[in-house]
């Protein structure tokens, strides 16, 4: 849960594509459980607007 407020920062709508992800990458990996590597792996698709820009989240 940590690594899930960390990146989303309390925003509701990040934190629902974050979960969106979370799902995809469980599936296509046949997982189960949501982990710190699975929490990571979905991070690393979702792209963040930031002052009108589009960057990856890196945080």
């Amino acid at each position: 849960m940590a690594a899930v407020a960390r990146i989303t920062g309390g925003y509701f709508r990040l934190l629902q594509r974050l979960f969106i992800q979370i799902e995809r990458v469980l599936q296509v990996n046949e997982l189960s459980v949501i982990t710190d590597d699975v929490v990571e792996a979905a991070r690393s698709t979702l792209v963040i607007a930031t002052n009108q820009s589009y960057t990856f989240c890196d945080r």
